[in-house]
């Protein structure tokens, strides 16, 4: 009995842990969340060949800098078909609004005021920010990637 019951735990143990875990070529889960107008927005609504994700908050250092890059990235692609969702983690809607119009930001910005703990964290997998996911057709193409990987996969 003890046998079956560490079995049992050991099974629910990993299959709690695949929970949010996606995988290259899965299907992105859609993402529906306000921008900054209140208007709602979707992910799967993106024609793009090329989507960048980008979960982030006004109140991250590291996510800072990592959208400072991104918006490089954006601007030097501007004639491809790329496009970054970024989504803000921020419960303090005054703030996330003010750091994307001091840092100018040229993305898709929408809201998640339920932070690490919101359903589209747990879809992604989404533990810590800044994260990112690039997007090819609506799959998962690369997890995390570096600013490197997002040029070279927009190159191809």
């Amino acid at each position: 009995m003890k046998a079956l019951l560490l079995i049992c735990t050991i099974c629910l143990s990993i299959s709690w842990q695949a929970q949010g875990q996606l995988t290259i070529g899965q299907d992105a889960p859609d993402i529906r969340l306000p921008d900054s107008l209140g208007k709602w927005t979707n992910l799967s609504d993106l024609k793009q060949d090329y989507v960048l994700v980008d979960f982030w908050a006004a109140w991250c250092p590291p996510c800072k800098i990592t959208a400072i890059e991104l918006k490089k990235i954006k601007e030097k692609y501007a004639d491809t078909s790329f496009e970054i969702f970024a989504v803000s983690l921020d419960r303090d809607y005054w703030k996330w609004v003010k750091k994307v119009r001091i840092l100018d930001l040229p993305f898709i910005h929408v809201n998640d005021a339920y932070g690490l703990k919101s359903p589209r964290c747990k879809a992604y997998g989404v533990t810590s920010i800044p994260r990112k996911f690039l997007l090819k057709n609506g799959k998962i193409l690369l997890i995390n990637p570096s600013f490197e990987q997002i040029e070279n996969a927009i190159k191809e």
